[in-house]
Parts: structure tokens; sequence; C-alpha cells
């Protein structure tokens, strides 16, 4: 099993993970990564970027994974939010790239509390 923390931001950088939609965000992750068997360990948000743990058994199904998590929310948000799709003018709620870094099974605790605290550790909270 390899663990990958991984990160991207919504289309335009724009501020739109707050209250509703960022409750509505976490609440579709879970339900997408029970759906398609992605072990999803955290998930945590910034107004403009999310930030993941997940465990996949190898890095060719990362890809994946972050499709799977990007498209399906991208898609179900924009429908239930439609004011979002007429100001983007676009089909996408997030950006095109992702970042994402390898983390060792020793590293795993702090990249949870590191992406659990974000909020509060700016302050945001």
């Amino acid at each position: 099993m390899k663990y990958y923390h991984v990160w991207f931001q919504t289309k335009l950088k724009k501020y739109l993970l707050v209250d509703v939609i960022d409750n509505r965000i976490h609440g579709l992750f879970k339900q997408i990564a029970e759906e398609k068997k992605i072990k999803l360990l955290a998930g945590g948000s910034l107004p403009d970027h999310m930030h993941l743990l997940i465990a996949l058994e190898n890095l060719q199904d990362l890809s994946w994974a972050v499709k799977m998590f990007k498209g399906i929310s991208s898609r179900r948000i924009l429908q239930e939010f439609t004011a979002l799709k007429q100001d983007f003018r676009t089909n996408n709620f997030w950006a095109r790239r992702y970042g994402m870094k390898m983390v060792p099974p020793a590293a795993i605790k702090t990249t949870i509390d590191y992406i659990l605290n974000q909020k509060k550790d700016l302050h945001i909270v």
C-alpha cells in the first residue's frame, strides 16, 4: 500500500470552498471514496484548494483516483449549485492539474494532522 498527499485548486483559484459548498464537497469525497473503493484517510480544504491523503496499491491508480474525485464532485456540485456554472462559463469546478507527494508510513499521522488542521493553523475557522 502506498500513501499519497494530493492537492488541487478550484478553477481560477476562486474562494469557493466555504460554508455549504465546502461541507457538500467533503461529503461528496467520502461518498466517492466509498463508491470507488478508494481509501481516503483524510480530506481538508482551504477556501481555494483541497488536500487529500489517499492509500492506493500503485502509482498508476493515482491519476484514476484524482480523476474520480475531481470529475464526479465537479459534475455534482455544478448540478446542485447552478449559479457556479454560470459564473465559470465552464463545466469544471476544479483546475486541470494537481500536486502530489508520496508519504512514508512513518509520516501518515503528521500528514493527517496537517490536512485536518490547516484552517485552524491559518486562523480561518
